[in-house]
């Protein structure tokens, strides 16, 4: 063996590595809770193995090292729903067909030299500083929603107020009306057994009828706007992405998507889905703890802080899988190329060795080195808008004093997946008694 090749390390044996749920962890928030109590143990294993060929990588340092290797590559549609696209729409469509159809315009499928091009369509509309602009409409919806609640009643976090906040949100950007947006947002919820660990026939199936419907209350109407005119978010998409030249390569860079429409309404998803995990989820965190609603109230400055500690110890992605495209150096081990890699996210952001007492919730925390949105190049784009929608809702909330009260302390959270999501959670408003 030369000098080289030892500096780089032994090579990685993935289907000798323990199981991801000898440390118990079978997908969705609780098992995660579970998982980070077993696997920073100081005799806790540094890799894991899924399904004997998946390696799972959930350490802070090595998490953010993968995220930055060139050669780790995100799924392309072809790895993702292998066998389902074809050159030309089929008379038969093969149940998933819808999913992979839509989420074949996914910026998260692309891979360089597409991956930049169209991150920088996106990015021209959702960026730090176009999100920044749209901040006063993100808290005046949000005080709306909260003005048509109820007082001292229960009410739903997802479906009344975290998805009508966020569908509204991108509605108002892409010319969606309320009802277009609203159906939006409901039937990306209905798409959630795409992202379950273990996915049924029957959800597929269901996932799948809830994608065609999604797309229907997305991309016709944000080409009506196209159409239309006097919508910038749009039209700035559109004259973007018309500028994209890259052949299409299903089986690693990506599918260029062929209108505003499909591109909206692919990426999008996330922006619906996703982002309502993010406020519901910022909210949890945030009233299971009383005394962080205090500090709150006196200190209004604190918002951002307690946004970004909640989705630290709350955050909406666990896990999403990559890909090795050649051999990846990591700090002492080669990991063979062709090797699918499980980037759990989510834990990383309770690596004791990153974060000090990584299980309390601290408003001085700095945030940096945070996983909550993934790392690298494939970061997700939508953070901004994540962030600000979450923040809106809880200064809104502030702002009407209101006190909120868990109904469900533990709340029903969805298992077998890759997010941490969930189902509903009934909680109490109280306006006026925040003194």
């Amino acid at each position: 063996m030369t000098d080289a090749v030892e500096a780089r390390g032994e090579v990685l044996d993935v289907a000798a590595l323990p199981s991801l749920r000898s440390l118990g962890y079978d997908g969705g928030r609780e098992a995660l809770q579970r998982f980070c109590a077993r696997a920073f143990a100081p005799d806790a294993p540094r890799f894991l193995q899924h399904d004997g060929g998946v390696l799972v990588v959930f350490r802070q340092a090595d998490l953010r090292a993968l995220a930055a290797a060139p050669d780790v590559a995100t799924l392309a549609p072809n790895q993702l729903f292998p066998g389902v696209l074809r050159d030309s729409v089929p008379k038969v469509k093969p149940v998933g067909y819808a999913l992979a159809d839509l989420i074949k315009n996914q910026l998260f499928t692309s891979n360089p030299p597409l991956n930049p091009a169209l991150r920088r369509v996106l990015l021209n509309q959702i960026g730090p500083k176009q999100t920044a602009a749209h901040a006063g409409m993100a808290r005046e919806l949000a005080a709306h929603i909260l003005e048509g609640l109820p007082d001292g009643r229960p009410v739903d976090l997802v479906q009344d107020i975290a998805e009508p906040l966020i569908g509204r949100y991108w509605g108002r950007l892409a010319g969606l009306t309320d009802d277009e947006a609203l159906e939006a947002a409901a039937q990306a919820r209905n798409m959630t057994p795409m992202l379950f660990l273990r996915p049924s026939a029957e959800s597929i199936e269901a996932a799948d009828r809830a994608a065609q419907a999604y797309r229907s209350a997305v991309e016709g109407p944000v080409m009506r706007s196209l159409a239309g005119g006097a919508c910038p978010f749009v039209e700035g998409v559109a004259k973007d992405l018309a500028a994209v030249e890259i052949a299409d390569d299903l089986d690693y860079a990506g599918y260029v998507p062929k209108s505003a429409g499909a591109f909206l309404a692919g990426n999008l998803f996330d922006g619906f889905h996703t982002a309502a995990l993010a406020a519901t989820n910022t909210l949890y965190a945030l009233a299971s703890r009383p005394a962080v609603w205090d500090q709150l109230r006196a200190a209004a400055d604190l918002v951002a802080a307690a946004v970004s500690e909640a989705l630290r110890l709350e955050p909406p992605v666990i896990h999403l899988t990559r890909r090795a495209s050649a051999e990846v150096a990591l700090d002492g081990v080669r990991i063979p190329g062709g090797t699918p890699i499980l980037m759990m996210w989510g834990a990383a952001n309770r690596d004791p060795a990153a974060f000090s007492e990584p299980e309390a919730f601290d408003l001085g925390r700095s945030q940096q080195g945070t996983t909550t949105f993934g790392g690298g190049a494939h970061i997700c784009p939508g953070r901004f808008a994540a962030t600000l929608l979450a923040k809106s809702l809880v200064e809104a909330l502030l702002e009407a004093g209101a006190e909120v009260q868990l109904a469900d302390a533990h709340g029903s959270w969805i298992d077998n997946h890759a997010m941490c999501q969930l189902r509903r959670l009934p909680i109490v408003l109280r306006r006026g008694h925040a003194g």
